[in-house]
């Protein structure tokens, strides 16, 4: 234990490193939460002087304002003195048991009325090139159920057939390959976009047309994440929930092993069952 007495703030450093080899996505987004709102109270402290009440304390003063990003600065110390503990530093984590703050896991999803209007929005500025881009960007997003990033990351040579093969991605910590399945739909708005670029789409988010179309359905409180949750409702009533996981590219340890049996054509054909489905909730032929 002769390297006891680091600080919080040294530990958190070498925690950051940790993710940074684990290829981690969020690194960012710790470093920020961390130094804005666990450093000034806990940071120049050595971890073995730190006890459970100080953790509840700073949770508790969090909790105040802000329940949820309380719960990630509890989960931020957690792992630290984990790692801690793993390399040896201390024997204990004075984070255990405690509580979190309740909360809720809101799921919105659009209903078949919501998607015919946005459709016609969409409609309305797929001729426009300032909205070209991100009206594409956003037909993808509820063709694929693919996240955000991914539709971003994608490049001319990602396009392989009726796939995109995407190697960075949020999972790549398994090492594979996040494989997007493109409906016919989806390979004609791919193919009406202009190759200016490296990338397919060349914008990092639709964000001022996705606020500019929801506004006008009126789904101000729909995220553009909660399109992905559209995504598996719809497929839902088509294909099992395997299938689903396999599609929206799951990879956690007990759903890899759910998807593992299921062959890359019957991937295809869940795929067009889930664009086929969609298509006649919209009753329309072609998008773009």
């Amino acid at each position: 234990m002769g390297d006891a007495m680091k600080t919080l703030d040294e530990v958190f450093d070498l925690y950051v490193k940790d993710l940074k080899r684990r290829k981690a996505k969020t690194i960012d987004s710790i470093q920020a939460v961390y130094q804005k709102n666990i450093s000034p109270v806990l940071g120049d402290k050595p971890i073995d002087t730190i006890i459970r009440g100080d953790i509840a304390s700073l949770h508790f003063d969090i909790s105040e304002r802000a329940p949820s990003l309380a719960n990630k600065c509890l989960s931020i110390i957690k792992a630290v003195y984990n790692l801690a503990i793993t390399l040896s530093l201390t024997e204990i984590n004075p984070s255990s048991n405690i509580p979190k703050n309740r909360e809720n896991k809101r799921k919105r999803y659009l209903t078949n009325d919501e998607l015919i209007a946005l459709t016609d929005e969409l409609n309305k500025l797929k001729d426009i090139p300032l909205y070209q881009k991100s009206v594409a960007f956003i037909w993808l997003l509820i063709l694929t159920g693919a996240r955000k990033g991914e539709i971003a990351k994608a490049k001319w040579s990602d396009l392989v057939g009726n796939t995109l093969v995407i190697k960075d991605h949020k999972t790549d910590r398994y090492g594979e390959d996040r494989i997007i399945h493109l409906t016919p739909m989806a390979i004609d708005i791919i193919n009406n976009l202009n190759k200016d670029g490296e990338y397919i789409i060349g914008i990092k988010t639709p964000r001022r047309t996705w606020e500019t179309v929801k506004k006008a359905v009126g789904i101000e409180d729909m995220r553009m994440h909660d399109i992905r949750h559209s995504y598996a409702s719809w497929s839902l009533q088509k294909i099992s929930l395997a299938e689903v996981g396999g599609l929206l590219g799951h990879r956690d340890q007990a759903t890899t092993q759910r998807y593992a049996h299921i062959h890359q054509d019957k991937a295809i054909e869940s795929a067009n069952r889930v664009g086929n489905h969609i298509e006649s909730i919209i009753n329309t032929d072609k998008v773009l």
